[in-house]
């Protein structure tokens, strides 16, 4: 039987994410989007917009730091799971390759220079800043206006009110602008612009579990000295395995597998926890 890639899983696992959104919507039960969901007397809500909230309004919300300790909790666990298997962004983004054969030889030679640049400075942290700061001034959680997440379920409920209510807004041609804007000019925005993988990425820095491991025996790089990369270009994080693994690096691990699936000898593998401590390859 053929082994079903963890692209397609993810891809299914985010259309059963806006499924639940449209029975939401179809029989009013209430349960919200991904960015602000729950059920009757229990809610969650992003923990990017509940913190701007706090700072915007300048007011303590103690149901919001329940919200905020679920989600570290959560984190812990899992790390950043959420940005692979439940964000739509990366499923957005296969429309618009990152791989682009008719960009131009100096445009590539700009995004590897701001690669590179990134790899020393994640300007994510500094977005995720700039996001709180902006909030706190001007009395309004900013970044949430152009969140593509939020946008993509505006822009379903919109549809979906349309359909139903006969209801048509301004928001159904300004929201998919904007994601298309942000899609086509923003392609590396996953891992260098988005303030909310930089604020999951700080907290799952404390997360020990499923976290990506090479088996050495197996690896070609390590087992027959054949240098081999795959694992690392195939990842969004641009992470390499075979370096020491850092709680900084693997903190940006979104658990995709994309590197486990790519691996030709099946040497990389995601156990809940392990006991041996990290070392070098």
């Amino acid at each position: 039987m053929k082994k079903i890639k963890a692209s397609t899983l993810r891809t299914l696992t985010i259309l059963a994410f806006v499924l639940l959104v449209i029975i939401g919507l179809a029989f009013h039960t209430g349960t919200g989007t991904i960015s602000a969901f729950g059920y009757q007397t229990i809610s969650a809500i992003c923990p990017l917009g509940s913190l701007e909230a706090q700072l915007a309004s300048r007011t303590f919300i103690p149901q919001v730091v329940i919200s905020l300790a679920v989600f570290v909790l959560i984190t812990i666990l899992f790390g950043r799971i959420f940005c692979a298997w439940a964000c739509p962004v990366p499923l957005f983004r296969k429309w618009f390759p990152k791989n682009n054969p008719k960009i131009d030889p100096a445009e590539k030679e700009l995004h590897t220079s701001s690669a590179k640049i990134s790899k020393t400075v994640d300007t994510s942290y500094f977005v995720l800043g700039g996001a709180l700061t902006s909030s706190f001034i001007f009395g309004f959680p900013v970044f949430c206006l152009i969140c593509p997440v939020g946008l993509t379920f505006a822009v379903l409920i919109g549809a979906w009110r349309l359909i139903q209510f006969n209801e048509p807004t301004w928001s159904l041609l300004i929201f998919p602008v904007i994601l298309v804007l942000e899609l086509v000019f923003y392609r590396y925005s996953c891992s260098k612009f988005c303030p909310l993988g930089a604020l999951i990425s700080l907290v799952s820095r404390l997360n020990i579990f499923t976290r990506p491991k090479i088996d050495p025996t197996k690896c070609l790089q390590t087992s027959k000295g054949i240098e081999c990369k795959l694992c690392k270009s195939v990842c969004n994080e641009a992470i390499d395995l075979h370096e020491p693994a850092k709680a900084s690096t693997l903190s940006r691990c979104t658990k995709c597998r994309d590197c486990a699936d790519v691996c030709p000898m099946s040497a990389i593998k995601f156990p809940f926890f392990s006991q041996k401590k990290d070392k070098p390859l």
